[in-house]
C-alpha cells in the first residue's frame, strides 16, 4: 500500500514548506474581508502562514499578505491578524 499524499504549502512569511495542516490559512472571503480559516476549507483566496508571530508581522509589514491575497488589507484587519498571532499562536505553543 502506498503512503498517503500529504499536501505541502509554503509560508509566505519565511518561505518554509510544511504540511498544509501545520500552517494557518488566511482567506479573503468573497465579501472582501480577510479572516483566519481554522478549518482550511473556507471559500475564497487563501495564503498560508506558519505559527511564528514574526512571520505574521513580516508578511503584513512588507505587504506579502496583500500580494498573496491580491487585495489591499485594511488596517483594522491587519490589527486583527496581529492580535490573533500574538494571542492564539502563543497559546498553541505552550
Amino acid at each position: 500500500m502506498q503512503p498517503r499524499h500529504v499536501p505541502l504549502r509554503r509560508c509566505i512569511g519565511c518561505g518554509t514548506r510544511l504540511p498544509k495542516r501545520e500552517l494557518n490559512r488566511i482567506v479573503r472571503v468573497p465579501g472582501g474581508s480577510v479572516e483566519v480559516d481554522p478549518t482550511g476549507k473556507m471559500a475564497g483566496r487563501g495564503a498560508y502562514l506558519c505559527s511564528r508571530p514574526e512571520c505574521w508581522e513580516q508578511s503584513i509589514k512588507k505587504n506579502r499578505l496583500d500580494y498573496a491575497l491580491r487585495e489591499r488589507i485594511e488596517p483594522h484587519e491587519q490589527q486583527h491578524l496581529l492580535e490573533y498571532a500574538q494571542n492564539q499562536l502563543k497559546m498553541t505553543r505552550v
